[in-house]
Formats: structure tokens, sequence, C-alpha cells
């Protein structure tokens, strides 16, 4: 497959990649995560080894544990981390999104970032169903056009490089921050100083001195650079679809922006099942989202009579096994930890 390379092989424990650039002479690395207290007879589980090559400076091509290709860059901490660490992020709501569509089914995915789950879509709904992945950030989206092409679904994983919104926001420039080492986290609401570039924000020795406090320790707030995107609604990339089987949402905020854009879809989508991330209190940061996640939940669990499920990570038994849900009213999920929620027809 690869003229005088191999992947890595490696196991989903520890990983530890020698930096380089370009494409390196490959080798195979067996790694262990024993301590020196362990009887030094007891076997470890065999692990499925997963295969990593180092595409081109700060990429990495890594098999998943559902064993589709994705193309992550190197520097990013919150999502392609556990991509390349574990072959996996998010394994309960893995459980659950799998479960929503099949064979020839369409499915939406909004905030596609890498592409994790519009891979997994793509291969499970075969080369008759369609995945619309939608994503605002040019950064994360190159990302995501290459991993199309090498998870073999070109035609089946359409990328649009747009910002999902409300009607009101269609065709407007979207600004929204967002920090390299935790990408996944850029959102329109974050309000704080910036740097020019992306690559200003990459940690170094001549902006380390931003993350850390007054006592000099860490903190997790990020150097943010400024992105702007294209408004487009759900609505306006699906028309020409009859209906859609599932939708995910992952919009760091915004969900109620992305339902408002597509109440038409999903008025003629009768089976839509909806995974979404929520976090209730998004709606005491800025008043003017208020009106719009009443909106949202006006629509959702009104209008089209959906009843919302926590996802709910605690206890989950390990991949192959489905999480628990936790049924909730309209009250009760103002009262629930940031979580994502499952929504379906009852």
């Amino acid at each position: 497959m690869f003229k005088g390379q191999e992947f890595y092989k490696v196991s989903n424990m520890n990983l530890f990649l020698k930096k380089r650039k370009g494409l390196g002479q490959a080798m195979d690395m067996q790694l262990h995560n024993s301590q020196a207290s362990e009887p030094v007879q007891r076997s470890p589980a065999p692990v499925k080894e997963r295969r990593i090559l180092p595409l081109y400076e700060n990429e990495l091509l890594v098999e998943t544990k559902r064993g589709y290709l994705m193309v992550v860059p190197s520097w990013n901490l919150d999502v392609a981390i556990g991509i390349v660490r574990d072959g996996v992020i998010e394994p309960w709501t893995n459980e659950v999104f799998a479960s929503m569509f099949g064979r020839g089914d369409t499915v939406v995915n909004v905030g596609a970032n890498f592409g994790y789950y519009s891979f997994l879509a793509g291969h499970q709904v075969g080369g008759q169903g369609k995945v619309f992945a939608i994503e605002a950030n040019p950064h994360v989206y190159r990302f995501l056009l290459k991993g199309i092409f090498w998870s073999g679904l070109p035609g089946i994983v359409q990328a649009y490089l747009c910002a999902a919104v409300s009607p009101d926001m269609e065709d407007k420039q979207i600004s929204f921050l967002c920090d390299p080492q935790f990408i996944g986290g850029g959102n329109m609401f974050s309000k704080t100083e910036t740097v020019d570039s992306l690559e200003q924000g990459h940690w170094s020795g001549l902006n380390v001195h931003k993350v850390v406090d007054e006592e000099r320790r860490f903190v997790p707030k990020g150097i943010m650079t400024e992105i702007t995107a294209e408004g487009r609604t759900v609505d306006r990339i699906t028309r020409n679809e009859s209906s859609i089987k599932a939708m995910l949402i992952d919009a760091e905020g915004s969900e109620s922006y992305v339902i408002g854009g597509a109440k038409q879809i999903i008025s003629r989508s009768p089976n839509l099942e909806i995974i979404m991330e929520w976090d209730p209190n998004t709606s005491n940061l800025e008043t003017h989202r208020i009106p719009y996640i009443k909106a949202m939940w006006d629509f959702l669990l009104v209008e089209q009579r959906m009843t919302p499920y926590r996802i709910c990570h605690e206890g989950y038994r390990g991949i192959g096994h489905m999480p628990d849900l936790t049924k909730l009213n309209r009250e009760s999920l103002y009262n629930v930890p940031h979580s994502d929620i499952y929504l379906k027809h009852e």
C-alpha cells in the first residue's frame, strides 16, 4: 500500500511518537503499560494493534478502533489526542450514535471537526447513503477533507465549510474564537484577547506565559485566534433531501442556532433521531441567546414531540455496551451537567 513505508504498530495504552518531518522510515513499536509492583507472571490482556503513520509535518494518519482512517494534527489536545492515544472519542456517545442509522440512510453532522463521527456514519450508511459534514473552522476543515479521501468516503461524505446558523444569520460572516491546542472548543461566545494567527497560538517559549496564573500554574484558558466563517442553514444545505435519519450537533453553545436553521428538514423527517451537546449554563451566559434556546426546546419538545435523554458516561461499561440513558423533561434539562442529549420520537 505504501512504497517503502509501513504503519507504526502501537497499542492503545500508551503512545510515544518520535518527532519527524515528512515521511520517515517506519518502525515497529510494542508499548507496555506495566508497573514495577505488578507480579512478573501476570500477562497483560491482548490488545489489538492500530496503525499510525506520519504524513507531513504535524500530521498523523490514524486508524481508529472502529477500523477507519483519519488525518489529525499532532498539536491538538482535545480531540486528536483521544483518536491517537485511544482510537476513540466519547465511546458512550459512539454506541448511541451508531444505533441511530443503517445502510442507505442520510446523516447530518454539524461541527464535524476532523471527521470522527462523519466517517463512522459514512462507513455505516455505505454507498447508497449520504453524510453531510459541516465544519466552520478552515484550520480543522482541511484535515476533514484529507480524512474523507484516506477513509475511502468521497461521494458519501459531503463536506461543507460554513457555520450552521439560524435563518437570520444566513450569508453573514460569523466570528468565533479558537485555540489550536483545544480547537474543538472554538465558539462564538468567548471574549478574551486574541493573537493574529493560529500559528501564534501554538504553545511556544514565547507565549506559554499566557497560560499560567499569578501563581505560575497552568490554567487552560487558551491562546485565542479569531476565525470567520460564512453562515448557512442546515435547511439550505439539505434542501434536496426528502428526509434524514440522524443528526449529531457539536456546536459549542450554538445548538439553538443550528436547530433554528434546520426546522424544515427536521419537520419532514418523522423517524429522525438527534444527538446534541447541551450545557444548561449557556442560557445564563448571554441574554440574547435565551430566546433562541427557548424556541429550540419549544420546537423539539412541543411541536415535534421528541423526548430527551441524557447519555450517561458514568458507569459506562466499555466499547460494545450501550450507556445508560436517563429520560428528561423540560425542567430537568436545566439541572443536568454538561452532557450529550439524545432526542427521539416516542
